[in-house]
């Protein structure tokens, strides 16, 4: 990793924070260690808001098009959706329910069928890459075997890396029904069913109808210009933003910094209960992963309970002396802190993760053997010294 990447990005996404996008940095796993390698939500960006540039993050809030994608992707939940919630387009989609199916279209879809589609009849999002696991499986757990999300040429829109978010998801959501052997489908493709075309359109209409919007690009409103179409009081004006703060976490007396287990992956658990048992002992997904410890290796220092953002990694100090850590699955999101910011390269993350520890809680314990310091030892005492000056949390 370069070094520019391993900068501080605190205060980053202050600008992001809108009526569409909420920022909650102090969940971010790199504002909590510049050394963790997460950049999720740069790689996905649809509109080239959230960026790197020569691998340092960039923050163009005048770029953004609220579309969400960017909240898809965050293991932590730092940046989270608004526009709708994520409790909006659940209500949404049940609202547009045809009897087991549900239909989502993209903006540019609906747009492009305008006067071809029933309003009544599909749940809207400004790109595909908002639609998450979560939402697939609770529209599951409320009994819809059929979902359809519908977008329109992707090659012609701005927002195309859209798509591959939510194929992303797709591929995440088909493991999960397959695992819990859920007799749903799933399905994206370009277009909108029949279902919710207007008596009077037909497919071939309807087709003709995209590829004649499509024949120029197009690109989804930025939140800039849609605000400046509304007209919008000051209290909504980049100029108020300026004073927002958004404070960071304060470490705890057990030496960790404060934990936070989204309610996006809480819900997306009791979904999967609701369909009983796992039929399979172990899943593989973008969601989980099985953390391992080195102990030949480790050095006990405990950096990785310091920084894990949901305390699926957490600190045990035992009256009979034994120390440690014990990791809960369940609560990981595979962010790669531990791994990222282990000093001794100990921790490896395995993708495969057991059912049983996802759906029972269960963790595993981790026993250290803390090694003495020789404080005569100058290499050690310049890195001491180093760390201090830099600092192991973040920059202010």
């Amino acid at each position: 990793m370069s070094t520019a990447s391993k900068k501080s990005i605190v205060g980053k996404f202050s600008e992001l924070d809108s009526a569409s996008i909420a920022v909650n940095q102090a969940r971010c796993a790199k504002v909590r260690n510049r050394n963790v390698e997460c950049l999720k939500c740069a790689q996905a960006c649809t509109s080239g808001c959230i960026s790197l540039v020569d691998g340092e993050l960039v923050v163009d809030s005048s770029k953004c098009v609220g579309c969400g994608t960017c909240a898809t992707v965050c293991p932590t939940c730092a940046l989270e959706a608004r526009n709708p919630s994520d409790a909006e387009l659940l209500n949404a989609c049940l609202a547009a329910r045809c009897g087991d199916s549900v239909e989502i279209c993209c903006s540019q879809l609906a747009a492009a069928l305008d006067g071809f589609i029933d309003k009544e009849k599909y749940a809207q999002v400004v790109c595909l890459g908002r639609v998450d696991e979560t939402l697939i499986c609770e529209l599951a757990a409320h009994g819809v075997s059929d979902i359809h999300l519908g977008c329109g040429d992707c090659s012609a829109c701005a927002q195309r890396f859209g798509k591959q978010t939510a194929e992303t998801v797709a591929k995440t959501a088909e493991e999960l029904f397959r695992v819990w052997n859920v007799p749903a489908k799933l399905s994206i493709k370009e277009g909108a069913s029949t279902q919710i075309l207007q008596e009077s359109a037909t497919d071939e209409s309807a087709h003709e109808r995209i590829t004649r919007f499509f024949s120029e690009p197009k690109a989804c409103a930025t939140l800039e210009s849609a605000k400046n179409e509304k007209e919008q009081g000051p209290e909504d004006s980049s100029e108020a933003k300026q004073h927002q703060t958004f404070p960071l976490p304060h470490v705890m007396k057990d030496g960790t910094l404060p934990h936070f287990v989204p309610d996006r992956r809480e819900r997306l658990l009791n979904a999967l209960s609701s369909f009983g048992s796992a039929d399979e002992p172990s899943l593989s997904t973008r969601l989980w992963s099985c953390v391992v410890i080195d102990g030949t290796k480790c050095s006990s220092c405990r950096m990785c309970a310091t920084f894990c953002p949901t305390g699926a990694i957490r600190k045990f100090d035992a009256e009979d002396g034994t120390m440690g850590v014990t990791h809960r699955p369940e609560d990981c999101v595979k962010c790669g802190s531990c791994r990222d910011i282990c000093p001794e390269e100990a921790i490896l993350i395995l993708d495969e993760v057991k059912t049983s520890y996802l759906m029972d809680g269960k963790s595993h314990r981790y026993t250290m053997n803390p090694r003495p310091v020789k404080l005569d030892d100058p290499h050690q005492i310049l890195n001491t010294m180093k760390d201090k000056i830099e600092g192991n949390l973040y920059e202010r």
